[in-house]
């Protein structure tokens, strides 16, 4: 199999179909220190809990990644820094500009759950992720951002087989 050296997805998929993946796709940086920006039909804010709870049509955005969802949670450390966002709907959407690609990364399952500490994102129920014309689908993806390491099916503790569709680069 001949894979274009500007398909990070491609050569994960095809890694990832013989175990785990060594490299990732490299988010872009910056993301991190945009303001994060949430629209919703409701908000209930619970500063003894830490929680923020948004429902209806939600969109969370920061910097080049985007959230869309039916309801969102969100578990705030003491200094109001999200902790655990965990996304919901039918599906929950999440979308991402890749370090040096043209194409973004995208991403959808019933259930989202951002570890912003481990900078960590599950997706459980009917996942996919998909960069370009390429795809992975599976019940539950883990996507380790941080140690730039995929895990899908059985080795992300899923019940589902893997299902991966990588095609040919242009040239």
């Amino acid at each position: 199999m001949s894979l274009a050296p500007n398909r990070p997805l491609a050569l994960a998929l095809a890694v990832l179909a013989l175990g785990t993946l060594p490299a990732a796709l490299p988010a872009l940086e910056s993301d991190q220190d945009q303001p994060v920006y949430l629209e919703s039909d409701s908000a209930e804010l619970d500063d003894q809990k830490s929680l923020s709870i948004y429902r209806g049509s939600v969109v969370v955005t920061q910097g080049s990644v985007e959230i869309r969802a039916d309801e969102v949670e969100i578990h705030h450390h003491p200094d109001r820094r999200p902790r655990l966002i965990i996304a919901t709907g039918r599906p929950a959407t999440y979308r991402q500009a890749v370090e040096g690609e043209a194409q973004e990364m995208r991403a959808e399952a019933l259930r989202m759950e951002l570890e912003t500490d481990r900078d960590e994102i599950v997706l459980i129920g009917e996942a996919a992720v998909f960069q370009g014309e390429d795809r992975l689908r599976s019940d539950r993806i883990v996507y380790d951002r941080a140690a730039a390491l995929v895990k899908a099916g059985a080795s992300a503790q899923g019940k589902e087989r893997v299902r991966i569709q990588i095609n040919p680069s242009e040239r």
